[in-house]
């Protein structure tokens, strides 16, 4: 197999851009043509410029790169461009324009640098449509302009379809599907009461901009570092409505120096020699490492923190008290005597856990992708955890900025922010409002929020984009499956990220969660690419054999 000289990129946000950069720098490429649907490469659709202030990047500034071995990448471009913040915190968490700009940035540099090593590369401000594979060698990708033969094409594109609840039109209230680069909020009245499905990152950037200092209210610091809603003339109020109920941790203002000899990719691999992998085998390897590192983890409490509550209020209650525990675990500058929070209620992660399991989850992140792109799980232990767990672990590896997590705090102990679990069913109601059907009973709502941050990652769904569906049709896409059942996500061959069925068609985007474990890190994506290409030209390189 010969060494491929033109690519093919397909998409150009964070991933496209972290490929377009990676393959400048570090290989023999020819030719590079890129697709971006928007015209605009390099933002992508989360990091676009003119996004609301209040939406915050999720990771802290010190870990957002372009390539793995350069995590501070995104903060040594702040320290020359200091208009984007003055005063510049490493841990803290920037609006995500502001990394918008970098990549806008990087992909403006990355074409100078390209120019120089005497690289063609071609923009295409289209969606590309159709691909098709000629013999082992080629690829033909087509848009409604025309098409073009590459040797490889990667699916860089990073935003699928959104999916969720199917929410019918209401005669008396009104839904807003959408709060990326919306103007719906701003007739929102200062007295209404907005209902947010979801309790996802995307959740809580609608609340970060329902009470933005635009809105009228602000948040003051308390002598206990705790923040205190100050409403002014903003009167809203807001209902996080979800399925688990979960809200995110935080991430940790001081991670903890994280300690690993139980919870390795080798001793994985080699407990799933020995014997099927199950969640509890998993479990045990984490708990282990947990009390190494002078940790005791209530595992039943983490997975269902709602197990014991019987009402709609005593929910509401008790997220209360567990926000008040994330937020004391992520910024205690020292492990407390205990794991409870000074109001005396419940903390999850018991005696003196500090941050461990989103300190654990981002030190552990690539040996946890492996444990799935391995297969090193037993079926039915990777089925219960798409089913059980899934939610759980998300909330710890996908962690929330702590000024969002103290701002939601305050609005809930001023009682202008609930939470609901057990949501089901959205329907139009009698009076021609919505009507929120939960484990606790029927909620009214007349304004809804859409933030489920679903995903369409079923390769066969009608509502797949064109070229997924041709893919689809042409046997060079397929369902990921284990054990003979069909599961969300593309089957793809984890070591090359190659999609099965295709020789020169490779997948980095979220088609790989299902396969493998996701997360919305920069780190991770990079990882993929860095991967991805490493194992693309040393497979064709015969020095590299």
């Amino acid at each position: 197999m010969r060494t491929p000289r033109h690519i093919a990129l397909i998409g150009c946000g964070f991933t496209g851009t972290s490929a377009f950069f990676q393959l400048v720098e570090n290989y023999p490429v020819k030719e590079i043509t890129i697709f971006e649907a928007s015209g605009v490469f390099g933002p992508g659709f989360p990091y676009q410029e003119g996004e609301c202030p209040d939406y915050l990047i999720n990771n802290t500034t010190d870990t957002m790169c372009l390539a793995p071995s350069n995590q501070r990448a995104f903060l040594n471009w702040l320290q020359h461009h200091r208009e984007y913040a003055p005063n510049l915190d490493p841990q803290g968490h920037l609006p995500r324009s502001v990394y918008g700009a970098f990549l806008k940035d990087v992909f403006a540099s990355t074409l100078t640098l390209a120019a120089v090593k005497g690289i063609t590369v071609r923009l295409v401000g289209h969606e590309a449509t159709s691909m098709r594979e000629d013999g082992d060698e080629f690829v033909h990708i087509g848009w409604k302009r025309g098409d073009i033969i590459a040797d490889m094409a990667i699916l860089t594109t990073g935003r699928c379809p959104d999916v969720g609840f199917d929410i019918d039109e209401a005669p008396r209230a009104r839904v807003i599907q959408n709060h990326i680069m919306s103007d719906a909020f701003e007739d929102i009245t200062q007295d209404a009461t907005v209902h947010v499905l979801g309790a996802s990152l995307s959740a809580y950037d609608v609340v970060n901009r329902l009470f933005s200092s635009q809105s009228g209210c602000r948040f003051e610091a308390c002598d206990d570092g705790a923040l205190k809603f100050i409403p002014g003339d903003n009167n809203r109020r807001v209902v996080l409505c979800s399925r688990s109920g979960r809200l995110k941790a935080v991430t940790s203002r001081t991670p903890m120096a994280i300690t690993r000899k139980h919870f390795t990719i080798d001793a994985l691999r080699k407990a799933a020699r020995a014997k099927p992998l199950m969640l509890d085998d998993v479990a045990d390897m984490i708990s282990r490492d947990a009390k190494d590192n002078d940790v005791d983890l209530d595992w039943p409490a983490m997975i269902e923190p709602y197990g014991d509550c019987r009402t709609g209020e005593e929910v509401n209650v008790r997220a209360g008290a567990l926000l008040e525990a994330a937020i004391l675990a992520a910024t205690a500058p020292n492990k407390p005597e205990s794991g409870k929070p000074e109001s005396g209620k419940p903390d999850p992660g018991k005696s003196g856990a500090g941050n461990f399991l989103v300190d654990f989850a981002q030190h552990a992140m690539m040996d946890i992708w492996d444990v799935f792109a391995e297969n090193l799980l037993s079926a039915e232990a990777e089925k219960l955890y798409r089913a059980s767990v899934e939610t759980a672990a998300l909330c710890y590896a996908a962690a929330c900025p702590a000024s969002t997590a103290q701002k939601l705090l305050a609005l809930h102990r001023a009682g202008r922010l609930r939470v609901i679990r057990g949501v089901s069913d959205v329907r139009v109601g009698e009076g021609g409002d919505f009507t929120i059907h939960h484990a606790h009973g029927v909620e009214p709502a007349c304004i809804l929020v859409n933030a489920t941050g679903g995903v369409d990652r079923k390769v066969a769904s009608d509502g797949q984009p064109a070229l997924i569906k041709n893919l689809a049709m042409a046997g060079l896409l397929s369902p990921y499956q284990r054990a003979g059942a069909i599961a969300p996500g593309a089957a793809v061959d984890m070591k090359t990220f190659k999609a099965s069925g295709a020789k020169n068609i490779y997948l980095a985007n979220m088609l790989l969660w299902g396969p493998g474990f996701f997360t919305s890190s920069a780190y991770l994506m990079a990882s993929v690419v860095e991967r991805m290409l490493k194992a693309a030209f040393e497979k064709t390189n015969p020095a590299a054999e």
